[in-house]
């Protein structure tokens, strides 16, 4: 029977994880500044935005941030059980569902190692023979820890830096509302370049997904064939996540910046890429979302713009609670399984 039951959370687990890679694709804005600055057709700039992100999700499944997330965090000696990667995908999925109810700004990478923070301290403090104190790869976490306040303030500063750069080398030689408009058509081409390079780093830093299944992967209930096959899955349905549900948030977000210049896109697009580059190959999850939201505030202040600091501190505050709450609810969670036997 236990095997059994096992086997039942085997699939569970897969089947929820490939489900996660479809939200991590249909959750994607990246193409809005694409489509709005209609460099391509719309259907067209969601097929290659859904490769772009489900190749970066394959190409870099062999470890990075997978690796992290399914080995790597835990400390010497300590292993995933089914029970708690199901444990941190519940803690996940309904932190993150409440928070959209409730209309609050929520990063799922910080909800994903909150969780699996949480469920790793409750499993040493109830399972004999695992000292709390390394149940944890403490140095990785601080990393990670580290990785979500650094990259959000790179990103400002990377995108400031650009902007002024190309201002002073280019477009402040612009003349006349000809030239303006002429050198944006070929910024749009550029941008389309940026935008694709940065889907993939979206797809390569998600670790979501290939996570949980590294983590069935290092627990043994998943061979390396199976691991890979299964990451290409994930992979396909990311895809089919951007074409299927983000046209919506795309569209939406799209209609909003068809004033905005495609030089703007681009060097937003860039900013962003170059932090989820450097993050991904050293094995770092961080959140896309608040490095793009820090990127557009660094392009408002070289142009010199008001910044709405009342909704900044909200997603600051918001950021900065999602990491306790989802361990302390995954804790929780996972306490309930092991007071049934089920650890």
């Amino acid at each position: 029977m236990a095997d059994g039951l096992n086997s039942i959370l085997i699939v569970v687990l897969i089947v929820l994880a490939i489900g996660l890679a479809f939200s991590i694709g249909a959750n994607d804005e990246t193409l809005s500044a694409l489509v709005g600055a209609r460099v391509v057709k719309f259907r067209i700039a969601l097929i290659l935005g859904g490769v772009a992100i489900g190749s970066g999700m394959v190409f870099f499944s062999g470890g990075f941030v997978a690796k992290t997330v399914g080995a790597d965090i835990l400390g010497e000696g300590v292993q995933y059980t089914t029970f708690m990667l199901l444990t941190v995908l519940i803690s996940s999925i309904v932190w993150l569902v409440i928070g959209s109810f409730a209309g609050i700004p929520l990063s799922s990478t910080h909800s994903l190692m909150g969780s699996v923070v949480g469920v790793l301290i409750v499993y040493s403090l109830f399972q004999g023979g695992i000292n709390p104190e390394t149940a944890l790869n403490w140095e990785k976490l601080l990393n990670v820890v580290i990785s979500w306040i650094l990259s959000p303030l790179f990103g400002l500063l990377i995108t400031y830096v650009i902007f002024k750069i190309l201002a002073k080398v280019y477009l402040s030689r612009l003349k006349g509302l000809n030239q303006i408009e002429n050198s944006e058509r070929r910024f749009k081409w550029l941008l389309l370049t940026a935008v694709i390079f940065a889907e993939i780093w979206v797809g390569a830093n998600s670790g979501e997904a290939l996570g949980i299944l590294y983590g069935l992967l290092t627990n043994g209930s998943l061979n390396i064939a199976e691991y890979y096959f299964y990451a290409v899955i994930c992979g396909i349905i990311a895809c089919f996540g951007i074409y299927i549900a983000a046209r919506f948030v795309i569209k939406n977000l799209a209609s909003q910046m068809i004033e905005a210049r495609p030089s703007e896109g681009l060097i937003l697009q860039t900013s962003s890429a170059i932090i989820l580059m450097i993050a991904t190959l050293f094995g770092l999850p961080i959140s896309h979302s608040h490095v793009i939201v820090f990127c557009i505030i660094g392009l408002s202040i070289a142009q010199k713009k008001e910044i709405d600091k009342k909704s900044l501190g909200k997603m600051g505050a918001y950021w900065i609670l999602t990491f306790p709450i989802a361990a302390i609810f995954a804790g929780l969670i996972y306490f309930g399984f092991y007071s049934f036997g089920l650890s």
